[in-house]
């Protein structure tokens, strides 16, 4: 299961976490950053990786608490409602990306080379994934043999990014021709992670 920064945050920063679901999210990292004495300019994967690895000390945990509650003063102080402000941010997002899609449908649906393409992208998904339970296959029935682990792990990257990136053209195929709801970069994201999983375990 892939780390949640979030919810990782959640119990020792809740206001902290509360703010990088929205548009105040830049702010709650940078407090994190400072916090963990992070280099000026580190960003939300640097935070992740800190506390992947559970190094955190107890002065930097006590700086993470002391700045959520900071900010916890300033928003109250400001009267700022931040699950509010999540809310309709997310909501102005998610009217911007419906919007984007009829814009889309209505200047491409009556263009015979959008379907064309559209299925040249479907067809290249599916004989990728062919490929890659194949391979994956072939690696659990033993007919093919890992010489080098470091090469496998390199390997395991770059098809998960590649197949990653043909999900996602994929996805957006469907959701122009039948909709779709606006968790899918998502799972394309988790499809890519599963394949590079699967091919990690094998060695």
């Amino acid at each position: 299961m892939a780390f949640d920064l979030k919810s990782a945050l959640s119990t020792i920063a809740p206001t902290l976490a509360t703010m990088l679901g929205g548009p105040l999210a830049g702010t709650a990292v940078s407090a994190i950053v400072g916090a963990l004495g992070l280099p000026s300019g580190s960003g939300a994967d640097d935070v992740t990786k800190v506390l992947q690895t559970g190094t955190v000390t107890p002065e930097a945990m006590a700086a993470i608490r002391a700045a959520d509650q900071k900010h916890a003063e300033v928003m109250a102080q400001q009267g700022l409602d931040v699950a509010k402000m999540n809310l309709d941010f997310q909501s102005a997002q998610t009217l911007a990306v419906i919007d984007d899609r009829k814009d889309a449908r209505k200047a491409n649906s009556n263009r015979d080379a959008v379907w064309w393409i559209a299925v040249v992208i479907l067809a290249t998904f599916a004989v990728m994934m062919g490929a890659v339970l194949y391979g994956c296959w072939m690696l659990l029935q033993g007919g093919i043999t890992i010489k080098d682990v470091s090469v496998v792990a390199a390997i395991s990257g770059l098809v998960g990014s590649v197949v990653g990136y043909v999900a996602a053209n994929a996805q957006t195929v469907v959701n122009f021709i039948y909709g779709g709801s606006l968790g899918s970069e998502k799972k394309t994201d988790a499809l890519a992670a599963s394949v590079q999983q699967a091919i990690g375990t094998a060695k």
